[in-house]
């Protein structure tokens, strides 16, 4: 890749796809540019629900064969290697409803139908249109990741040569590669999903695997805004954010990006753009921090639960958090967030692992006479924003006093609020550190 241009990463969401002549009208358009192209392509809108509707009911030979034929019906024009999935498809919509164990390595091989199907009919739709694209599966290609079933991390340097090597070869020869988003192979050598949007962290990671020139994210009438414009009808859109904003963004909550989307690319400095398919004047570009640039955006993280840990003579029991993190680690219970005072902390964790932390957590309350309240309902709001410190003078006094807890880093300030508290908050931080601050 060193002695060739940079490449171009494009990667169409599913929605996207919906609008098949706009697509191709954007290659077309990226290609003109003179430099190699490599497009990243998610399941067709709709598809990979379907699949998760057919994996949720193992036994239904019914709900199966409705799904198989909707799925069919979204990939008209397929190749011959392209048909040979839809066979494959039906087998293991076999396997579930004759008793095999719904695992999560068979549920990531089934959901992994539906990018194999989108890139094969996408590959078509181009080739008819004078393109030479070439359907890649990431699997095969030797995109590697761990071992973690539904939501895995890309091994970017265990990827690196087999992905490099397989994609030049097809850039050398002037060809168009259509690759599979959302998944790649685990160390097993099993299909391995990269979770839910997983095909924008996919498209990062293999432009950050070819040092592209830039990584595109193309989607169909989604912008990055301030705000949720369900909740918020005042969000605005935001042009620009710096890697650690849009990576904030994501971990609070913000649907539009995958979280581990913008590591890859700020590893290897390469600029990631979101845009609009239908509106190219919607947005926002993703690079390095600058210090003339000031960005608010306030996310909406529910539901939640909150326990609040009292262990008498905190002080004086030194590793007491450690010990808290190393008992829920073990119950494989993530925090969203950590509160702590002297003889109090507060754990704010997602609702269906709050039984997995009361277990964890109950030796503490005959060891140490520890004693857990809760669970609380509670939604984390955030705002963020580089600087965003600067900023707490303006939080609403009676926000702070009804807080169940509040955190703050230099780019992320968050407070957890009794859950049906939480989308008024929102628009008031909106509205205090995004609608009522002065323009530059």
């Amino acid at each position: 890749m060193t002695r060739r241009r940079a490449p171009l990463v494009l990667k169409f969401g599913g929605a996207s796809l919906t609008d098949t002549d706009r697509v191709i009208r954007d290659v077309v358009h990226a290609r003109s540019e003179g430099g190699p192209l490599v497009l990243v392509a998610s399941a067709r809108e709709g598809v990979t629900d379907l699949l998760n509707g057919a994996i949720g009911h193992p036994r239904s030979a019914a709900r199966h064969r409705k799904v198989f034929e909707e799925v069919r019906s979204l990939h008209p024009g397929l190749s011959p290697a392209g048909r040979r999935h839809l066979p494959r498809l039906r087998r293991l919509f076999d396997l579930l409803e004759n008793g095999t164990v719904v695992d999560a390595p068979l549920a990531d091989r089934i959901l992994s139908q539906g990018e194999r199907l989108s890139v094969d009919w996408l590959a078509g739709r181009l080739r008819a249109h004078g393109i030479p694209a070439v359907p890649v599966e990431a699997d095969h290609l030797g995109l590697i990741t761990d071992n973690t079933y539904g939501a895995s991390c890309i091994l970017f340097e265990r990827s690196g040569p087999a992905v490099r090597r397989g994609l030049g070869r097809l850039l050398a020869r002037g060809q168009v590669p259509v690759v599979t988003g959302y998944f790649g192979r685990s160390l097993e050598g099993r299909v391995a999903t990269l979770g839910r949007g997983g095909s924008d962290y996919a498209a990062a990671g293999l432009g950050a695997i070819l040092r592209a020139e830039r990584v595109e994210l193309v989607k169909r009438h989604v912008a990055v805004l301030s705000a949720d414009p369900k909740l918020v009808p005042q969000a605005r859109p935001l042009a620009e954010l710096s890697y650690e904003e849009a990576e904030e963004l994501a971990q609070f909550g913000a649907t539009v990006l995958h979280p581990l989307t913008i590591e890859p690319a700020r590893a290897q400095g390469i600029v990631l753009r979101v845009r609009s398919l239908g509106d190219p004047r919607v947005l926002t570009t993703i690079g390095p921090s600058r210090s003339d640039r000031r960005n608010r955006a306030l996310t909406l993280l529910r539901p939640l639960r909150l326990l609040r840990l009292r262990v008498p003579g905190g002080r004086q029991r030194p590793g007491i958090v450690a010990e808290v993190s190393e008992r829920l680690a073990r119950a494989e219970v993530n925090l969203v967030q950590l509160y702590t005072s002297s003889a109090l902390l507060c754990l704010v964790l997602v609702p269906d692992q709050v039984l997995s932390a009361l277990r964890a957590l109950a030796p503490l309350t005959r060891e140490a006479a520890a004693m857990v309240e809760g669970p609380f309902r509670v939604a984390l709001v955030t705002a963020i924003g580089d600087g965003v410190l600067a900023d707490v003078e303006r939080i609403p006094g009676h926000v702070v006093v009804a807080a169940e807890g509040f955190s703050a880093t230099p780019r992320a300030l968050s407070i957890a609020v009794p859950e049906e508290q939480g989308p008024r908050v929102l628009r008031e931080l909106h509205r205090a550190l995004v609608e009522d601050v002065p323009g530059p």
